[in-house]
């Protein structure tokens, strides 16, 4: 009875050891997965929208993580009309999961060239209430220089919510920080456009960006409170072609406050 009971105390703190090494082991393989990662959350109020509600407000969140194989971005936004007037859904969502599997991560092989930075492997998964998902597999390239902090270049290949090949996209984001006496500013933004095949309308989407480090200015931490503005030109918006009786052209403009936590 005495050594079954030693036995089952040795047991027990060699479990309860484990146990307490488990969160260290844990910590470790992360640090070794996990270069980098960030949250960021904001509220935007836009204007002189068409298709969408005319005026709408709409908190967004977004998340980026440098990985060893590569990263990921995930954008969620929940937009809610501010227009009484308006017959369609006054409230809706969409989000998108961008995972990217880094060709020197992978290797082990530096490919950066001038300002070439890397090549990787794209997808964009993204879902909008009440419409099934799409799925776009790409091929990305990552460009450096001085002066942006980041910019990329994708090729899609567009598989509809119908489960159709029926159209390919090139897609750019970027972000150029730079500063002047006012303070600490960063333009960002994202530019789309999509071949137009299979008798589908040619789109463009531009949303450029300017953000004020409003943070610094206040006396705190620099880098995570961001005010500022949004502008949103758009071609045949949704994919849906323009006309006079129903125009999907668009110059929409907004603001923003933005908190970045990282």
């Amino acid at each position: 009875m005495t050594r079954y009971w030693i036995s089952t105390r040795l047991k027990q703190r060699k479990l309860s050891s484990i146990l307490l090494l488990l969160p260290v082991i844990n910590q470790a393989q992360a640090s070794d997965f996990v270069n980098f990662q960030s949250i960021d959350t904001s509220l935007y109020m836009q204007f002189e929208n068409r298709v969408d509600p005319k005026k709408t407000i709409s908190p967004i969140l977004e998340a980026f993580g440098d990985y060893s194989v590569g990263d990921m971005y995930i954008y969620s936004i929940w937009q809610n009309s501010l227009q009484n007037d308006y017959t369609g859904d006054k409230s809706t969502y969409y989000y998108k999961l961008v995972p990217r599997v880094s060709f020197s991560k992978v290797t082990g092989n530096d490919i950066s060239f001038g300002p070439l930075k890397d090549i990787l492997f794209a997808q964009w998964v993204a879902k909008t209430k009440g419409i099934d998902y799409d799925y776009f597999p790409g091929i990305s390239i990552d460009w450096q220089a001085d002066w942006i902090s980041w910019l990329r270049t994708i090729f899609y290949f567009e598989n509809n919510a119908k489960g159709n090949w029926n159209d390919q996209r090139i897609h750019i984001d970027y972000g150029i920080p730079f500063n002047n006496r006012f303070g600490d500013f960063r333009v960002v933004g994202t530019f789309d456009y999509t071949l137009g095949l299979h008798g589908q309308p040619k789109t463009i989407d531009f949303k450029p960006e300017l953000h004020y480090d409003l943070g610094k200015f206040l006396g705190n931490q620099p880098g995570h409170l961001w005010t500022g503005i949004v502008l949103n030109p758009i071609k045949n918006k949704y994919k849906i072609k323009d006309t006079p009786y129903y125009r999907t052209d668009q110059f929409s403009y907004g603001i923003f406050i933005r908190y970045s936590f990282f």
